[in-house]
């Protein structure tokens, strides 16, 4: 199977590359190891290691002569939703005009994201291994990420280059997994569909920053508590969909800025449901030539309760950045507070890590070795939460990195 498979890739590069003008095959494989993990708290754990592939992909892409039309095909070892190869990203996008392009397929890495250095950026990757980066967390704050399966309409640089909008239309399910074997699921109905669509616009304001706005519609966000669509008609909706607003500070001497939040609209019959966030990027130009640093802070205020954290919870991380030999130390120190409910205790309300990671760039990749201490919270995964526990947990991260 794995020879026919590498057979009809093989024969898809040579095709690819004969049929556009500019053609691409790329890929990745990265190891991940455990040095050493366990409860320090607990005499009676024991300590263990592990290993496992983070992520091994393959990509095949393209675009024709004049850059109007192009595709691309990402296979991947071990799906983020499926535990088994799939093609994470397969996409055609076309672009008839400079100022309108029309996209179809899934992009499971996502479009259209705003939380900028606040979310996935904030620590420069690594897939949630060597750090937590709990992307939906911030995304909620931050809305207008779209990786579902359907269409994407982008009209660009309106307004004299200021202005972009952003329709997206998903054709199969709106949320995870958002295709049934990556294919169209013909059986929603138009309702349905409409249920789950996203508008999301930037306007540039020259030398100052960006402005974004993103609506939600009832059935295109996940559910905070469940991770399901909140509605699937627009009839039975249990909300008015969601709504976010954020600044990106580019223009400053000293870094960027970016500040905003989302509110879902709560129909007569459910609670107000908010989050706030704030992060900050200085980098080395500004502080030096071997230090920077990054802060971040996210609230979300759930009036009702939600992921068995009271009424919701406040989370921030400082990052400062050292340059150390040809690498780079990056020390993350997290905190995540739980606003109270009921009779809890306010100690299990508090969590903390501690996270220093050496990265070292290798040609065509890179390693990195870290360690880990960290109480009251959960570690990995898509959210920031408590875990109640007042243990203190250790492990030492290995990464190492291989691209071509």
């Amino acid at each position: 199977m794995m020879k026919k498979l590498i057979a009809v890739l093989a024969v898809s590069a040579i095709v690819t590359t004969a049929v556009y003008a500019q053609a691409a095959v790329a890929g990745t494989v990265e190891t991940r190891t455990s040095v050493v993990r366990g409860n320090l708290s607990d005499e009676d754990s024991d300590l263990v290691m592990g290993g496992s592939i983070g992520a091994a992909w393959l990509q095949l892409s393209g675009t024709n002569a004049d850059g109007t039309l192009g595709s691309l095909f990402r296979l991947r070892n071990n799906d983020i939703v499926r535990a088994a190869p799939w093609f994470h990203r397969v996409f055609v996008w076309w672009r008839p005009v400079e100022s309108f392009r029309l996209w179809l397929g899934i992009d499971q890495d996502g479009m259209f994201d705003t939380a900028h250095f606040a979310g996935w950026g904030f620590h420069a990757g690594d897939n949630d291994y060597m750090f937590n980066h709990h992307w939906d967390f911030w995304r909620r704050i931050f809305p207008g990420n779209w990786d579902s399966f359907g269409a994407a309409l982008s009209f660009m640089g309106l307004l004299d280059g200021q202005l972009n909008i952003n329709l997206a239309l998903p054709t199969g399910n709106r949320n995870w997994p958002q295709a049934e074997n990556a294919q169209i699921i013909a059986t929603r109905t138009i309702e349905e569909m409409l249920a789950g669509f996203r508008l999301h616009t930037t306007f540039a304001i020259p030398g100052t920053g960006l402005l974004q706005f993103t609506y939600n519609a009832p059935g295109g966000y996940h559910n905070d508590t469940t991770f399901q669509v909140a509605s699937t008609t627009w009839g039975d909706a249990t909300s008015f969909g969601q709504i976010g607003l954020s600044f990106l500070m580019n223009g400053l001497a000293f870094g960027n800025i970016l500040f905003g939040g989302a509110v879902v609209i709560p129909d007569s019959d459910n609670d107000l449901d908010l989050h706030l966030g704030a992060a900050l990027d200085l980098p080395a130009a500004t502080l030096g030539d071997v230090m920077g640093l990054r802060f971040r802070l996210g609230a979300h205020v759930l009036n009702g309760g939600g992921w068995n954290n009271g009424d919701g919870l406040i989370t921030g991380n400082i990052m400062p950045i050292v340059g150390l030999g040809p690498g780079s130390l990056m020390f993350d120190i997290g905190f995540t507070i739980g606003l109270p409910e009921g009779d809890f205790d306010a100690e299990q309300h508090l969590g903390w890590s501690v996270k220093p990671v050496y990265r070292l760039p290798l040609a065509q990749g890179a390693f990195s070795i870290g360690l880990h201490l960290w109480s009251g919270v959960g570690m990995g995964g898509n959210q920031a939460n408590l875990n109640r526990t007042n243990d203190v947990h250790i492990n030492i991260p290995l990464l190492l990195r291989f691209s071509f």
